[in-house]
């Protein structure tokens, strides 16, 4: 007789004369697994990535509800659908890049199940797969995760339970198991990440219910081979997308939470960890950081001043200068790491110090660089450091290639020989334009060594920034970059001639509305190509191109750089929101937001007006003003305008052009 609650002495002196066995189901477990001592250990535990940056304990902020998105249907999706699923014996596989919540995800969705093991008698095990580098076999993975929470007699429990088919698994980093990169053969990079997570496979293939399973998006080459390496079943998986970023509601409750009355400036990405990182300054800073200029690379670089400023007041004996130049070595180091944002362990932090500072740290200059800011733990146990968010990160490396013109000949020699496996995104490429703008030859000529040395992806870096420049036309004739990384490579802000490209990953390919002159891409992988919808459209200048995802049109943070009229801006800008966002309405005030006090900031009023007379949109009076819904019969429609931009003839596109 099982119960959920202790049984009375009188009830144990009955159950004898029977005889009988009573005891609550926590007792009754127990001669199976002490499942309560693993749930408590196991919540004390960080989960993967979700710690304090600061001393890398459990990150233990309330958790901010937010959605998922089921790619398949576009339906956001919470963590009690998550649990849901699970408990229904699908597999989920959570995909998202680093910072975006997968392990908060999994741990919220760990508490839920594992306060209800007594009624179904099954039992979440949360493991970080970082910790089981090199574990072949799932019995090893188990017995490793026990050992890191101190659990050492409780191995053999564990894996009995996981035999008899009574553990419901959670999974955080399947992108942790294995070393990618990028210039070897695509086929042997996929038979190396099978190879990795051979016993994450044995322990989901075993498994008779649902499990959860996270990691980075863009670690498999597509999703087949995704799916093949982690051994689920299409029919009974669910595909899921972390967001990137907090809406503005949720970033709205994730400072009211942590006691802080702040607007972040449209510029700054909403992701968790960044907004982290902004609710450790105290009020002072973060009112003149956000009373810097709007521009985004004058905001990012008077950001981080500000956090170097900060520790320099902390440590009087190190200049915030000393502090930024040691943060930019630390972003070099990480060029050359299998992931993204890390690790930086501790010789590569005496590294950078030695070469900013000319000797080794002592005692309180090590004191220093275990907290240097912008720099997180990865987890309690080890002293191993990454960057808690990949926005600055990205922007520390393009201020370090910025200054590379500056370096003497060994520096650069250093460099060049190099490999580089992570590229310059896109606020990297913002930050290190007017750098080459003002040294073009300088810069050009780097790209030219760079071509010809093993540090291709350096050359990819200037050539990216260079095609982000004001001027009408871009020659880059000379330039034939191959196996490089590529992680924005974006035709459309200028017209380039000249540039040939083979042989290379390229994470995001922006089309052009009108040719290139003298440009080809050949044989690259891209992870996404804009400006057309599918394979077919793709323009006779790209050859043997393999592509995971097509988008006719791009986020709305980067609609602005399509090179549109504002007025078309602001109209693309509310088509996305009220038809292709999830959601069923949208408030005026959040419709005509975020466009400063340009001229779409006049313009989206009118905009909305024609939308409404011209029965796309409808509007009804809300608590807060107008809420505006889509009319779906008009779907298709708004869609193929999107497709089409600036080619487009339609009507409601040629009036709103004429607006100002």
């Amino acid at each position: 007789m099982i119960m959920q609650r202790d049984p009375t002495k009188a009830m144990i002196e009955a159950a004898e004369t029977v005889p009988a066995t009573i005891a609550k189901v926590d007792s009754f477990a127990a001669l199976f697994i002490e499942y309560e001592r693993y749930r408590i250990a196991r919540l004390s535990y960080p989960f993967g990535s979700a710690v304090n940056p600061y001393d890398g304990t459990s990150d233990d902020t309330r958790y901010i509800p937010v959605n998922y998105v089921n790619k398949r249907d576009n339906r956001d999706v919470s963590v009690s659908n998550i649990a849901d699923l699970i408990t229904s014996g699908k597999n989920v596989i959570l995909l998202g890049e680093y910072g975006s919540g997968k392990s908060r995800c999994i741990r919220q969705c760990f508490e839920i199940m594992s306060a209800e093991w007594g009624a179904r008698f099954q039992f979440p095990i949360a493991v970080n797969l970082r910790e089981s580098w090199g574990l072949k076999r799932a019995d090893e993975i188990l017995r490793r995760h026990a050992d890191v929470l101190g659990l050492d007699d409780l191995k053999p429990q564990i894996v009995k339970a996981y035999n008899s088919r009574d553990v419901i698994l959670f999974l955080d980093g399947f992108d942790e198991l294995g070393i990618q990169a990028w210039d070897t053969d695509e086929e042997k990079l996929a038979q190396i990440r099978a190879s990795a997570l051979q016993g994450v496979r044995e322990l989901i293939q075993q498994s008779k219910h649902g499990i959860l399973v996270a990691g980075r998006e863009h670690y498999f080459s597509n999703q087949e081979e995704m799916l093949i390496a982690l051994g689920c079943k299409p029919k009974d998986t669910v595909i899921l997308y972390a967001k990137s970023e907090f809406t503005e509601d949720e970033m709205r409750q994730y400072f009211i939470e942590t006691g802080i009355d702040v607007t972040l400036p449209n510029w700054l990405p909403r992701k968790p960890l960044i907004c982290q990182t902004i609710a450790q300054l105290n009020d002072d800073e973060i009112s003149s950081m956000f009373g810097a200029s709007s521009s985004e690379a004058t905001f990012w670089e008077h950001f981080v001043n500000v956090l170097c400023e900060r520790d320099a007041k902390i440590h009087p004996a190190f200049s915030s200068k000393n502090i930024l130049e040691i943060l930019l070595e630390l972003a070099r180091i990480t060029r050359t790491k299998s992931a993204n944002v890390g690790p930086i362990t501790q010789r590569d932090l005496q590294d950078a110090f030695e070469k900013v500072v000319g000797q080794r740290p002592v005692e309180e200059a090590s004191a220093l660089l275990q907290r240097l800011p912008t720099l997180g733990r990865i987890a309690a146990e080890t002293p191993d450091l990454q960057f808690v968010d990949s926005y600055i990160l990205d922007g520390l490396r393009g201020s370090f290639v910025a200054k590379i013109a500056e370096r003497s000949e060994n520096q650069r020699e250093a460099i060049f020989q190099e490999r580089w496996n992570n590229p310059l995104g896109a606020l990297g490429q913002v930050i290190l334009l007017p750098y080459i703008e003002k040294k073009w030859p300088a810069f050009f000529e780097i790209a030219q060594r760079g071509i010809k040395s093993p540090n291709t992806t350096l050359a990819a870096d200037i050539a990216s920034s260079m095609m982000r420049t004001s001027k009408k036309s871009v020659d880059l004739s000379g330039i034939h970059i191959s196996n490089a990384a590529f992680a924005e490579l974006d035709f459309s802000q200028s017209a380039v001639k000249g540039l040939h490209i083979s042989s290379s990953i390229i994470e995001e390919l922006i089309i052009p509305p009108s040719p290139p002159v003298n440009v080809k891409i050949e044989n690259c992988l891209v992870h996404r190509v804009f400006g057309v919808s599918s394979a077919s459209g793709l323009p006779s200048w790209t050859e043997s191109i393999v592509a995971d995802e097509y988008d006719s049109v791009r986020t709305i943070s980067r609609i602005r750089n399509a090179g549109l009229s504002p007025a078309h801006e602001a109209l693309v800008g509310i088509i996305k929101k009220t038809f292709f966002q999830p959601g069923s309405g949208r408030k005026e005030e959040a419709l005509t937001r975020g466009f400063g006090d340009g001229p779409g900031k006049n313009i989206a009023p009118k905009i909305l007006k024609i939308l409404t007379r011209e029965g796309i949109l409808s509007a009804f009076k809300g608590n807060e003003g107008l809420v505006y819904t889509p009319i779906r019969a008009q779907a298709g429609r708004m869609g193929q305008m999107l497709e089409q931009l600036r080619s487009s003839n339609d009507p409601l596109w040629l009036e709103v052009g004429q607006l100002s």
